[in-house]
Order: structure tokens, then sequence, then C-alpha cells
């Protein structure tokens, strides 16, 4: 079901948010606090998800299907912030391994101020927990209760994330060169010599490993 599925987001955002990897590199960007807050917030709403669920197939439950709909929403914000610590912290991670980010790789990953940074994000989290916290308080007018987890089966939807211990990561030194040395490389266009951006894919099935190498 639609909800179950809302369900199974929150309770990977919890989960992320809860590992030992993403608080350290959430300590790195210095948004630690703000992502624990978050975490209390999304718990909050998660408690409750599954009784949504359930009661939301009565015909005259409509507002609590747009009530889910609006968390659902508010759930794909958070992820976005979420990627966007990732993104950082590989930056960082960038700049520490191979020294000062220049030509293209400067372009692409930025050289983004820290405390600039870490406003920005920090408003962002503020907003989610601000818009979550106002539809949270509307659980108690659908009469909203927690339903122990183990009852339901809920579709599990993992998150991946590039926060890894690198010694566990075996037989990918020769890709991990490549792709750096394709960063490295300087490209031009063809209209007056111009550098510009390039995307580099990393595609395949499912387990392949293509978060890791990321």
């Amino acid at each position: 079901m639609a909800e179950s599925f809302i369900f199974s987001i929150a309770e990977s955002l919890v989960t992320k948010l809860a590992s030992r990897a993403y608080q350290e590199a959430s300590r790195v960007v210095g948004v630690y606090d703000d992502l624990q807050d978050l975490k209390s917030s999304l718990s909050y709403v998660k408690a409750v998800l599954l009784d949504a669920e359930q009661k939301q197939e009565q015909e005259h439950y409509h507002e609590l299907r747009e009530w889910l709909k609006q968390i659902k929403l508010i759930f794909y914000d958070a992820e976005n912030v979420l990627d966007q610590v990732d993104c950082e912290t590989m930056r960082k991670r960038v700049v520490r391994d191979y020294g000062t980010p220049k030509d293209k790789v400067g372009g692409f990953f930025s050289s983004s101020n820290p405390l600039v940074f870490r406003y920005k994000i920090a408003q962002k989290i503020k907003e989610i927990r601000k818009r979550l916290d106002k539809v949270a308080a509307d659980r108690d007018k659908f009469g909203l209760q927690t339903i122990a987890v183990d009852r339901r089966v809920v579709h599990r939807r993992e998150m991946t994330y590039s926060h890894v211990v690198e010694s566990d990561v075996i037989g990918r030194d020769k890709d991990k060169e490549k792709i750096v040395q394709l960063l490295m490389e300087p490209c031009r266009d063809n209209n007056g010599g111009s550098e510009h951006i390039s995307v580099i894919p990393i595609v395949g099935i499912g387990g392949l490993g293509k978060t890791t190498l990321a």
C-alpha cells in the first residue's frame, strides 16, 4: 500500500539519522544537533503511520489521505536535505584526499563556505521540522495510535548512502582511480574552448556497489 511505503520512508530516514556513520558525517558539516532534532520529529510521526494506513482505507477518511500526502512530500524534502549533507561530506573528502579542488573538480563540487553551508542546511532542517510538527499536531484529530511494527508486514525501502568504512571496500581501487583521473582531466567544448562541467554516470543493476563507489 502507498502509506506503508510512506512508513518505510520514515523508517529509512530515522535509521539513517541514527547510524553511527551518518552521525559522524553530520558532525563534520556541523549540523548534528539539527538533524537529531529532525530525527525526533520524524519518529513522532512515524509512530502512528501504520494506524493511519489502516484508517485511511475507510471511505470517510478523505482528510486523512490528504494528511498522509502532505507527510510524504515533507519526507521527500527531508531526503533531499540528507543528500545535500552526503554531497558536502563527499566534497570534504575529495579536498582532504586530493588537495584543493581545481579545474572542473572545483567547478563541480564548488568551494562552498562551510559556515554558509551549515547555516543554509540548518534553516532547511528548521523549516522541515516546522512543517512536520504542524501536520503532526493533527494526529489527535484523527485519533491515531501507535501500532507495533511487528504486527504488520511492511515493505522495507532500503536507503543507500556513501558513508562506508574504506577498509571494507575490496576490489574497487582501479575503478576509483579511473573516476578520479577522469575528473582531474581538463575538459573543453568545441565552441571557443571554454571549460565546462562533465557528469560521469555510474550505472548498473542493484547490488553492484554503485553508491559505495560514488
